[in-house]
């Protein structure tokens, strides 16, 4: 089976530094300030990633993206440690299997695999936040394919990533045990749940 490997930016991190002629639009929160509502319910705290709901919504979009995909199952996860400062640990173990139909009485078993470790800071300002200081050194994402038992030498779809790197601002919400994480621009909305 040959994969497509490449080293990215990992999950999602909130921190807000966008950059005009020199101009921040936003900047970070003003960290000796108490923290607002949003600052004290996501920062702090370790958050599990909704692999069931990823999956849901992955299964909608692929066909959209010309995937011809009838099933998506996931398989382990990714877990996102948001420190009170800003720091960020995402530590991922997570597979998604898709079933995919090519053409009548074929089957592709499309595997997208996101494995090892993305640092980096977010700070969040109101409801956005924008990765930071990201490495991504120890993660990678492998795609590889199977046309019944044969492996396929090139992947002749186009996955999308089901998880975010620094190049896009989040806009995220957050309320006791639930957050939500959309980086802008795109329709993922990603799903997660306190863990501690």
């Amino acid at each position: 089976m040959i994969s497509s490997k490449r080293s990215s930016a990992l999950l999602m991190t909130p921190a807000v530094l966008l950059v005009l002629s020199g101009c921040a639009l936003i900047e970070p929160a003003d960290t000796s300030e108490p923290p607002t509502a949003m600052q004290a319910c996501a920062l702090g705290h370790t958050w599990e990633l909704d692999t069931t709901d990823l999956s849901e919504k992955l299964l909608v979009e692929l066909p959209i993206q010309g995937v011809p995909a009838n099933a998506v199952e996931p398989s382990g996860g990714q877990t996102l440690t948001w420190q009170k400062d800003g720091g960020v640990t995402i530590d991922s173990d997570l597979v998604l299997t898709i079933t995919a139909v090519p053409k009548k009485d074929q089957i592709m078993t499309i595997t997208q695999a996101y494995n090892g470790t993305v640092t980096g800071e977010a700070l969040i300002n109101v409801d956005v936040a924008i990765p930071q200081n990201w490495d991504a050194s120890k993660y990678t994402i492998e795609t590889s394919a199977v046309l019944g038992e044969e492996p396929v030498e090139e992947v002749p779809y186009t996955i999308p990533r089901s998880d975010f790197d620094d190049v896009l601002g989040l806009i995220i919400t957050c309320e006791a045990d639930a957050m939500t994480i959309n980086p802008r621009g795109t329709d993922l909305i990603q799903r997660w749940t306190k863990t501690s």
